[in-house]
This record gives C-alpha cells, structure tokens and sequence, in this order.
C-alpha cells in the first residue's frame, strides 16, 4: 500500500508498512531460510511503528512537549525507520543482511525495554541499552 504521508515526507518506495503486511514472509523466513532474527525484528518493527504511529497522532493532539521521554524516543524511531529501513531508491541494491543490521539500528533507538518481541540473547548481542533512570520511571 502507497502512503500519501511517507511519501510527504520524502521516503521512496512510500510504502505504508503496516498495510503492506505479507502473508508469505512466515513460510520464507526464519531458521534455515534467512536469519535467525528475521521474523522476530520484522515483529518487533512493525509493533514498534504502530506504537509510533499513536504516539505521533497523541503529539498531534497534545503536542510533543508533553509526551514522555520514552514516547519521544518512539517518534525518533519512526524517523529512524523511514529514513534508514524503508528509504531505498530504485538503483540502490540492498541485502537482507543489510535491511536487517539497519532494521536493528533502528530499533535501538528505542529504550531495550520497549523491546519486548526479541529475545535477550538479541538484545545484549546488538547492544540494546536500558532507558536512563529518570526515563524508565515514567
């Protein structure tokens, strides 16, 4: 699905990511098909961005001054996400490999608390950090 809003924002392919689910990625990925942590970073991206999706539509109500440390942190993922994940131009190549180490980049922009779908093993061997004090609190 095209995405009007990604597409406003200068992202190509302006994908909809959370419309263009696919139904086939379960029976082509995984062990012994792609990477071990395929399927569980493409689970945690994708609740990850419909998490920044409601935080964005509450910074539009409310404005962002008065979201939390962490939600800030889950627009920054958003824009994480649109720029080094899905950004890809047309005469750019791209590995799983690749789009997965980005995909990882990108999550880490959020606290390893958020981070609930990957595996702890995941988390230490990428280097996931705890939310600093004053924000794990929240």
């Amino acid at each position: 699905m095209l995405s009007p809003e990604t597409h406003a924002r200068g992202v190509y392919p302006p994908l909809d990511a959370l419309s263009s689910l696919s139904r086939l990625m379960r029976k082509g990925a995984g062990p012994g098909r792609t990477r071990d942590d395929h399927l569980d970073v493409a689970a945690q991206l994708l609740a990850s961005l419909a998490r920044a999706r409601q935080v964005r539509d509450l910074a539009d109500l409310v404005g962002q001054a008065a979201l939390s440390p962490t939600d800030r942190r889950y627009l920054d993922f958003e824009e994480a996400f649109l720029r080094d994940f899905a950004d890809q131009r047309s005469d750019a190549s791209r590995s799983l490999d690749a789009s997965l180490e980005r995909g990882w980049r990108a999550l880490l922009t959020l606290p390893r608390g958020q981070l609930s779908m990957l595996p702890t093993g995941l988390l230490d061997a990428h280097g996931a950090k705890d939310a600093p004090d004053s924000e794990a609190s929240r």
